[in-house]
């Protein structure tokens, strides 16, 4: 059995949580947790999982299990790295098999949200399961090159190269697929993504001008750069789960779609976005404000053809009462030959299909009236219909590329019916 103590930062720093107990591997895997009687005291205290971990009085001892199929609880889950940060442990890690617990608690600082690991209650550590001598290997130094030059080395190399271990620290934070990295530039604090020798679409600038579109029609987004490295782009977004604050940097806790509705990951097209909805009235700090742009969210992925909308690639931030959903990231258009599209999660009453007459149908689920709704698609179809092709022209992307991300846009021409 595999054990580590759970620490979250709050204003004072790191403070421990409890205790995590992880045994076995795949189907068979089982993970406890129990929370400390002082954490349960503190009067900001916040559970790591609304769902599967909420908060009990401290009178009382009572241990946690993970539900049958869970490898971990959503919300620790969400502070481990996915498909990347993977991909570079297992690169560091050489011909040894890394376990969930391996990859949750060798994840570095850089890691999402405010949640650590440590073997001990002396502080957060990280515990690589291979050669101690890289855990001190923090990046600090790293810049936008050299992480691009690490990234292209790492595409073809079997193992982790020596000269690119302080990439790990930085790299292996982070979810989603396609490299990244976490940096500061120009005195703020970013995630980086690079583009690859191999592809075939500018993932970056598209990524990029998506979000600069999303922007323009009045979505909550991050900042976001574009900026030329070694000949390639790079995209960088400010994170907006950290910031500098008189005590060094401050994080903000972070939970997923997937935690907030206590889904399991395999399972995700099952659910919807009024799911997303009904637990932000539950446990939200602002659900009327929220539910609205939620809406305005899903309008965009459907007019933009966004297919990669699932649960994780949507965020909630505690603001200290309550979950607020995070600014959008993760946008990107998906070209498409077939004239019918479905969104990863549900639309309306007509499932997970991608049209605005889906969207308004269960348009009142998310606090809007039916006149209300229509406007707001109106006014968001004519934004983007008008301002998409030159937002991306703007953003260099290649006439061929822009004829090639036109059948993205097919569902500007819907028809809205209006009210009266």
């Amino acid at each position: 059995m595999a054990q580590t103590y759970v620490y979250i930062y709050l204003s004072e720093g790191p403070v421990p949580v409890g205790i995590l107990e992880m045994q076995g591997e795949g189907r068979v895997a089982t993970a406890r947790f129990q929370y400390g009687r002082r954490y349960l005291e503190r009067d900001d205290a916040l559970a790591l999982d609304p769902v599967q971990l909420p908060l009990h009085d401290a009178t009382e001892t009572r241990p946690y299990i993970a539900p049958e199929g869970f490898a971990l609880f959503n919300g620790i889950r969400d502070a481990a790295p996915d498909g990347w940060g993977r991909h570079l442990m297992d690169r560091a890690a050489g011909a040894r098999p890394l376990t969930e617990f391996d990859y949750l608690v060798a994840t570095g600082d850089d890691r999402v949200g405010a949640l650590a690991f440590g073997p001990d209650l002396t502080g957060p550590q990280r515990v690589a399961p291979w050669n101690n001598k890289d855990v001190s290997l923090d990046g600090e130094t790293l810049d936008l090159t050299e992480m691009l030059e690490a990234v292209r080395e790492l595409d073809s190399a079997d193992e982790l190269p020596p000269e690119h271990r302080r990439f790990l620290a930085r790299g292996s934070s982070l979810g989603g697929a396609r490299p990244k990295a976490s940096t500061e530039y120009n005195g703020k604090m970013w995630i980086a993504k690079f583009g690859r020798n191999d592809d075939r679409r500018p993932m970056c600038r598209e990524e990029y001008a998506t979000m600069m579109l999303a922007k323009r029609i009045g979505l909550n987004v991050p900042e976001v750069r574009l900026e030329k490295v070694l000949g390639q782009d790079v995209y960088l977004i400010e994170r907006f789960d950290r910031s500098h604050g008189q005590n060094g940097v401050q994080r903000t806790p972070f939970i997923c779609g997937l935690t907030i509705i206590g889904a399991h990951e395999a399972e995700f097209s099952r659910y919807s976005y009024r799911n997303l909805a009904d637990q932000l009235r539950v446990f939200g700090s602002s659900p009327r404000e929220d539910a609205k742009e939620l809406w305005q969210r899903m309008v965009f992925n459907i007019l933009c053809n966004n297919t990669d909308d699932h649960l994780r690639n949507h965020g909630f931030l505690w603001d200290g009462k309550g979950w607020r959903l995070s600014p959008a990231y993760d946008v990107v258009p998906f070209p498409q030959v077939a004239t019918e599209r479905d969104l990863a999660i549900g639309v309306g009453t007509e499932g997970r299909k991608a049209t605005l007459k889906n969207a308004l149908s269960d348009a009142e689920s998310f606090g809007l009236s039916k006149n209300e709704a229509a406007n707001l698609a109106t006014t968001i179809r004519n934004k983007v219909k008008t301002e998409w092709e030159k937002t991306f022209r703007v953003s260099s992307i290649a006439t061929a590329d822009i004829e090639r991300l036109r059948s993205c846009f097919i569902a500007c021409d819907e028809k809205i019916d209006t009210f009266d």
